[in-house]
């Protein structure tokens, strides 16, 4: 079954806040900066804002997916509610699961994260110097939803697959270094 985004997730966009006059902050302002390029957030952030009334209602709850719609580098992070209170940044939308018994955030992370969707949304973003996923497109894009277990299934298979690669580059980089030991053997006469 094929089902539009906008109706399982709530959508909210991120908002920009000036960080540079926030004296006492208290609150996360999470922003493109504070992932790395395996989409895992910092361990270690410094609040950047001051606690305000208008900020509560762009609180981020465990779980909700980071969608960035702003850059060349659409991708999709899910927030674990490490840091709070805490805000996105206007490079995100927030996608926010109604029912989570019906759909994983970890298996939404995943297909918005898949190479042909993320081709799919880069391919209809607008603009030229700094592209832009339309909150239209981001509600309109079609996503297979199996079930529940299908998409824990889903979900594991791809962690799997993600350790797998950290392995063979580990593997790889003993076997570089081993090959460049031999080398250095060599040239000293050993």
């Amino acid at each position: 079954m094929r089902i539009a985004l906008k109706h399982i997730v709530s959508l909210f966009s991120g908002i920009y806040v000036n960080t540079s006059a926030s004296r006492g902050a208290e609150i996360y302002y999470l922003q493109m900066r504070h992932w790395d390029k395996d989409r895992k957030l910092a361990k270690q952030i410094e609040p950047e804002l001051c606690k305000e009334y208008r900020l509560q209602k762009n609180y981020l709850e465990s779980g909700d997916i980071l969608l960035a719609t702003k850059g060349v580098d659409p991708f999709a992070a899910i927030y674990d509610g490490r840091y709070e209170p805490a805000v996105a940044s206007s490079v995100f939308t927030v996608i926010r699961i109604k029912d989570p018994s019906t759909t994983l955030p970890e298996y939404l992370q995943w297909y918005l994260n898949h190479p042909t969707t993320t081709n799919t949304l880069v391919a209809a973003s607008r603009g030229t110097s700094i592209p832009l996923i339309t909150r239209d497109v981001v509600e309109e894009l079609e996503i297979p939803l199996p079930s529940v277990n299908k998409q824990k299934q889903i979900v594991r298979l791809h962690e799997l697959q993600q350790q797998a690669g950290r392995l063979r580059r580990y593997i790889s980089k003993l076997e570089e270094n081993l090959f460049q030991y031999h080398l250095l053997q060599t040239a000293n006469g050993e």
